[in-house]
């Protein structure tokens, strides 16, 4: 079965350990990664100049803007739609306009799903 998906990921995360697994998740379902970005400044900066699909907040970032202010910003300035790695708080955000649509974030959380399965 092929895993490819057609997706750009902006990959928020401010642990190295989690985004090394997320990286290595992604990749091997042959999903390309930009990032990872602790801060927002520095993700905002490198999607001015790059096509990412959708951003995975992975946790929250450092810096003056919460990751639901990236989301925001993103959304706005570029159409960029993000979704929350936690699904519980993923969930809570159903009627924010920055939440990436329902099908795009399946397919993402299929990709991460081996790299988080028991082993």
């Amino acid at each position: 079965m092929d895993d490819h998906i057609n997706e750009t990921i902006l990959l928020i995360c401010d642990d190295a350990d989690r985004a090394t697994r997320l990286m290595t998740a992604l990749d091997e379902a042959r999903v390309s990664v930009i990032g990872p970005f602790t801060t927002a400044g520095l993700a905002l900066a490198v999607t001015a100049h790059t096509g990412p699909t959708v951003a995975l907040l992975a946790s929250q970032t450092t810096g003056r803007r919460s990751a639901e202010q990236l989301a925001q910003t993103l959304n706005d300035n570029w159409g960029v739609r993000s979704m929350l790695l936690d699904e519980t708080a993923h969930a809570a955000v159903e009627t924010v306009g920055w939440r990436a649509p329902d099908e795009q974030v399946a397919r993402v959380r299929r990709a991460l799903s081996k790299a988080f399965a028991p082993a």
